[in-house]
Parts: structure tokens; sequence; C-alpha cells
């Protein structure tokens, strides 16, 4: 056991409620959450901001060094994330910040640095950590590690669900072909692949709500600890 309980990994493909299954869990375990994802997307901003071509490999690595991430545990679990000592919050959602997350996270030696960084976050447990290959590469050591998944289909109306939800128009077939080319982009790259670690207890969540899933995440650990 860690200094502060256990690290647990969720990997998984995208529009399978990571996220919000690592917060509920999370909180349930009194520990803190982190979405390893959040921390591309800040390295991504901050090439956004300062104009850098998210292709030139040493310019977004020095930058990447130079990052420097705080972070504060709010009362549902959430760490709060700061760079450089700024709270980016919804800036690193805007879409241009996805483009140059996909360019940058393909940089191998930056890739390493935010690793690093992330184990800095977690190595002494007491932690739920949410990404895509934070079982195999960031915490392969990790006490409990799980991996969601769901047909394309599904995760398709998922999100159109969600976005119809926000009010905003949803192509179902446009975003089923975009998650198919994520999918495929995510698990044949040459650095850190998305796929299951070897232990990782992988959930198909195509059929279950997002209660049934917390629930069934909460049994293994509960089985882990007894």
């Amino acid at each position: 056991m860690r200094k502060n309980g256990l690290l647990i990994s969720i990997d998984g493909t995208a529009g399978t409620g990571k996220s919000s299954v690592g917060l509920a869990v999370a909180a349930k375990l009194g520990y803190g959450f982190l979405s390893t994802g959040e921390m591309y997307r800040a390295l991504a901003y901050k090439v956004f901001e300062q104009k850098l071509d998210p292709t030139d490999h040493d310019a977004v690595l020095a930058l990447a060094q130079k990052l420097v991430f705080t972070f504060e545990r709010q009362d549902n679990g959430a760490l709060k994330m700061f760079v450089d000592g700024a709270f980016l919050g919804e800036k690193l959602h805007l879409e241009e910040v996805g483009a140059v997350a996909s360019k940058v996270s393909t940089n191998k030696e930056a890739r390493a640095v935010l690793t690093d960084k992330m184990r800095q976050v977690g190595v002494n447990g007491g932690v739920v950590m949410e990404g895509r290959d934070v079982g195999t590469v960031v915490f392969p050591d990790a006490e409990l590690k799980f991996y969601l998944d769901a047909s394309a289909e599904e995760r398709a109306k998922r999100r159109v669900k969600q976005l119809e939800e926000n009010g905003q128009k949803a192509d179902y077939n446009a975003i089923l072909a975009m998650i198919k080319e994520r999918d495929y982009r995510d698990s044949h790259r040459a650095v850190a692949p998305l796929k299951p670690a070897k232990d990782a207890v992988v959930v198909d969540t195509s059929a279950l709500n997002m209660a049934q899933v917390i629930q069934k995440v909460m049994e293994k650990i509960s089985q882990y600890a007894a």
C-alpha cells in the first residue's frame, strides 16, 4: 500500500464515461481524481497561446519541461489543476486547443516529461487517475487497473444525446465516423497506443448505465481491499 492509499487507473476509449466514473469512485473512496488528458490539453493551450508550431518537436519539448502543475483537491475529489499558477478551466476545451493536443501528444519526449509529472501526482496513492495509458505507461504498477469500453455505435448515440441535451445539433453518422477514426488513431499510434493493460479489469459499458459501471468498479475495489 502506498502512503495515502491505492493508485487506481481507469483507461479506455473515448465516450465510455471514464471521467464521470473516476470522479464518482474517487468521491466514494475519499481519494483525489485526475484526468490526465487535461495535462496534455494544458501543454496544447500553452503551445496555442504562444503561437508555436505544434509539430516543432524541440519547442514543444522545451515548453513541456518548463510547465509547473499544482493541484488543489476539491470537495468532490476532483484535483483542480493550476498551470504555472493559473487555473485555465474552459480554455482547455477550446476546439483549437483540442486540435493542437492531438499533435503535441505524439511528441514522444514531451509525453515522457508529462508522464513524469503525472507520476509525481499519484506516486503516494489515494488517487484515481483516468486517461488512455495510465495502467500501461504512467503507472504499470497501479494496484487496480480498469479499462472501460463500449461499441462505437453506443458511444456515438451517447454523444448525440449529450449534444442535443445541451441544445446543439448532432449528426450521428459524422460523430460515429469521428469516434472510429479516433479509436484507430489512438490504438495504432507509435507511442503509448491505447490498449488494456494485461492485468486490467475490462468493463464493457455498452449495455450498462453509469450507476452500474460505478457499482462494478467499486465491487472490484472492495474485493481487492478485503
